[in-house]
């Protein structure tokens, strides 16, 4: 082997070795996370365990070809690379949407209120385009000024971005009348998360 490949080898498993350490601190810090989450970016046990039990296989998986002697260049040892990396990708994979499922789902129960909207605004810029809005509701007696979600991605767990303006434009057309009427999805807990109906 070649300086070049153990110093490659080196540098990627330190790479991986600091990523390991990340994750581990990380895994620690959420198992004590007692805070509730808002149901914007829900948060299930079993996905949290998928993505803790997933993220190591994959790492490990990607590290495998940099430790020469652990594991042989055979049937066996291509066969243990795939699973890990395949298995460790699914299991990230089915966290991130098992989360969005439920947050999805949670949502529903909210209730929905007419609302006034006093302000929107199309920012744009080399990562697309995204409205701003403020809308007012009137909910258990009590008057709020709320920024809505206008088009929320539960898989990103953020406003999806309009690749186009006229989109944006299209979009906001069918969510908002002339009048600035509409509808939001809010929480009962937390009036000020609303999601534009």
């Amino acid at each position: 082997m070649s300086l070049f490949h153990t110093l490659l080898g080196i540098f990627a498993l330190s790479l991986l070795g600091f990523m390991a350490v990340a994750f581990l601190a990380i895994l620690i810090v959420k198992l004590h996370d007692k805070k509730p989450k808002p149901m914007m970016a829900e948060r299930s046990r079993v996905a949290f365990w998928l993505s803790a039990l997933g993220l190591p296989a994959f790492l490990l998986g990607l590290a495998l070809p940099f430790l020469p002697g652990l594991v042989e260049s055979t049937h066996h040892g291509d066969a243990l690379l795939f699973a890990l990396l395949g298995g460790g990708f699914l299991a990230i994979s089915l966290s991130i949407f098992l989360n969005a499922m439920l947050a999805k789902s949670k949502r529903k129960s909210w209730p929905v209120v007419p609302a006034q909207c006093t302000h929107q605004q199309l920012e744009g810029g080399p990562n697309g385009w995204l409205w701003r809005a403020v809308c007012e509701i009137d909910y258990g007696r009590k008057h709020y000024a709320v920024s809505p979600k206008v088009r929320w991605s539960d898989l990103a767990q953020a406003d999806a971005p309009f690749w186009k303006e006229e989109k944006a434009r299209w979009f906001i057309s069918r969510k908002i009348s002339p009048k600035g009427e509409c509808r939001l999805r809010i929480n009962p807990d937390d009036p000020f998360e609303a999601e534009l109906l």
